[in-house]
């Protein structure tokens, strides 16, 4: 019964042999001993005491076959909604990556455009002459 109560919790409260089910007959047969032994007047008490865990493991466990399948559908359930969500996310994650290199190249193009336009200005004035040319004083902080 302990060794049961182990592998359920080390399985989220799930039973992971005999297809989620566990009865005093599954209890025998992992204990290796037969089904009998349990009914046998020198045991009665530890039948006694089994079917008293049974009881209380029902109660608190997800335990027999049909409620560990909805058990393990709920829970494929649950990732797949996971699984879409980090889907959609990645695909917002790529749609935002793409404007960003759309608006790094457009930025890029636009600085390129501004050094060339600086480029002909300077070329304008050196042209012009320096003497019509005054520079800005600079502020002083």
């Amino acid at each position: 019964m302990d060794t049961i109560e182990a592998e359920m919790n080390a399985n989220d409260g799930i039973y992971p042999m005999n297809g989620g089910a566990v009865s005093k007959n599954e209890v025998a047969r992992r204990a290796g001993i037969g089904i009998t032994t349990l009914f046998s007047p020198k045991q009665k008490k530890l039948g006694k005491k089994v079917d008293l865990w049974l009881i209380t493991l029902k109660k608190k466990e997800t335990v027999g076959r049909e409620r560990v399948r909805r058990t393990y559908a709920e829970r494929a359930e649950d990732w797949k909604e996971r699984y879409l969500a980090l889907q959609d996310s990645h695909v917002k994650t790529e749609l935002d990556l793409m404007e960003a290199l759309a608006e790094k190249e457009k930025a890029v193009t636009e600085a390129q455009n501004l050094r060339d336009e600086k480029a002909l200005l300077l070329e304008q004035l050196r042209l012009a002459g320096a003497k019509n040319v005054t520079a800005f004083p600079k502020e002083k902080h």
